[in-house]
């Protein structure tokens, strides 16, 4: 992407920026190499630098500028360097998968949402992370054995294509809860979609897709297909949008306010089987990205939490999901920033 901007607190005068080049090519699951550059963080403005490719060959120019300002009481207090702090950038990736990842002889769409989250360091320990379930057998057959260098080599072939940064991707940023909310319509009904999503975080992004979609039960874990197979990652769970009357109440034809909906989210991954103490601080950092953002967190065992599942899928299935009533008024505001 061009014209890019990117807010990094409590960065050390001494450190340096370390910047690689590449060329996209849609056609392609691994991109170009072109070069690479390294500077040390000091105020400039506009300025050229050269793209060093192999054997020191200038490939271009990469204009730069960077501002210094001195760090606030507020960011001192977090004693934490390198601290992420916006924008808050998302992507959403529609892919045309190829049946033989799945085995199976046809094409299908699938979306991917990556977003890059603010502070996820300071509400998560990057040293407890949460690893991978080694009693979990989806888990252990991915990361032990002989089996598992084949199976996390398919995983990760099937993340590139998930993941890859097209210039067809949809892109933006959300500056606001009811621009989170608005990644959620269907675009069919331009309603919230009743829909369970699989989840992971890690130390930048929070990616998710749709759960239940036929691709991903092909593979053993969904989680680690997210994680690109890593061992460790902050969180992972599912989750699913929901009316504060519930999705039993719902009546598609009432328009409703953005604060009359809530994030349902939980820590159900078998792959990584997250800490449930560590619930509320996923809602903390949710909350501190998306502000006024309702969030209701349950343990994946929660029988409420099953019952409100059972309740999102109904509602799916049934006619009143087809109405096109509600939020026809978001439309007037565009999606992508």
């Amino acid at each position: 992407m061009w014209n890019e901007e990117w807010i990094i607190r409590n960065v050390p005068l001494n450190a340096k920026l370390f910047v690689t080049v590449y060329d996209k090519d849609n056609d392609k699951i691994n991109d170009d190499y072109i070069g690479k550059f390294q500077i040390d963080l000091k105020p400039i403005t506009n300025e050229l630098i050269d793209i060093l490719g192999p054997f020191d060959i200038i490939r271009g120019q990469f204009q730069l500028s960077i501002l210094s300002i001195p760090s606030s009481p507020d960011t001192l207090n977090l004693r934490s360097l390198y601290i992420f702090d916006g924008p808050i950038r998302y992507s959403r990736h529609n892919s045309l998968t190829v049946g033989h990842l799945t085995k199976i002889n046809d094409e299908r769409l699938y979306s991917t949402w990556e977003i890059y989250l603010k502070r996820i360091n300071i509400y998560f320990d990057r040293n407890q992370k949460q690893k991978y379930n080694s009693s979990h057998q989806a888990a252990k057959s991915i990361f032990e054995g002989p089996m598992a260098h084949g199976i996390q080599s398919l995983i990760k072939q099937a993340h590139r294509i998930l993941y890859a940064k097209h210039t067809t991707n949809e892109f933006g940023s959300l500056n606001s809860s009811e621009d989170f909310w608005k990644l959620l319509l269907d675009t069919d009904t331009n309603n919230i979609k009743p829909c369970v999503y699989t989840y992971i975080i890690e130390d930048h992004t929070w990616r998710f897709s749709e759960t239940g979609a036929s691709f991903f039960l092909d593979f053993a874990s969904k989680h680690a297909l997210h994680a690109n197979c890593e061992q460790t990652v902050v969180y992972a769970g599912e989750f699913h949008p929901r009316p504060i009357v519930g999705w039993n109440q719902y009546d598609p034809n009432e328009i409703l306010q953005w604060n009359e909906w809530e994030l349902v989210i939980d820590n159900g991954s078998g792959t990584y089987a997250p800490d449930l103490t560590l619930l509320d601080k996923l809602k903390d950092l949710l909350v501190f990205n998306f502000p006024n953002l309702n969030v209701v967190t349950y343990d994946f065992k929660d029988r409420q939490l099953k019952s409100s599942i059972e309740a999102c899928r109904e509602f799916a299935k049934s006619p009143k999901s087809k109405s096109c009533k509600t939020l026809k008024y978001l439309i007037t505001s565009p999606l992508i920033n």
